[in-house]
């Protein structure tokens, strides 16, 4: 394989990656990630659930167990967090897009395996 068919696959790889912009699936994960965004509340919120899960992560890489009062505090803003309908909008625009995109993966193997299957063969 030269360099012009390397060149090819990712030429057509920007083709699929500018047909997937254009799907409904896409276009609602923007318009709940804009949603989310300006939304001061749940922006807050989903940046305050970062942070404890960072500490969280902090006391599992040193091996430690976290204090109780953290996780119950990341417990309570999570189910405060899942009450919102913005973030509801968002985790099921999320759910679509990677449905979408697991197609798209799925098609691409499939694509590779007529390849492995082909009897023509492609000089290196």
């Amino acid at each position: 394989m030269d360099m012009s068919d390397r060149d090819a696959i990712f030429e057509r790889a920007r083709d699929v990656g500018r047909l997937i912009s254009q799907t409904p699936e896409y276009a609602y994960l923007r318009s709940a990630i804009r949603e989310i965004d300006g939304d001061e509340e749940a922006r807050g919120r989903l940046d305050g659930i970062r942070a404890l899960q960072e500490k969280l992560i902090g006391f599992l890489e040193r091996e430690e167990e976290p204090p109780e009062d953290l996780r119950d505090e990341l417990g309570r803003m999570s189910e405060e967090m899942q009450t919102s309908t913005r973030y509801q909008s968002l985790i099921s625009a999320q759910a679509n897009f990677d449905k979408l995109m697991e197609k798209v993966n799925h098609s691409i193997g499939e694509g590779v395996q007529a390849g492995e299957q082909s009897r023509i063969i492609i000089p290196s």
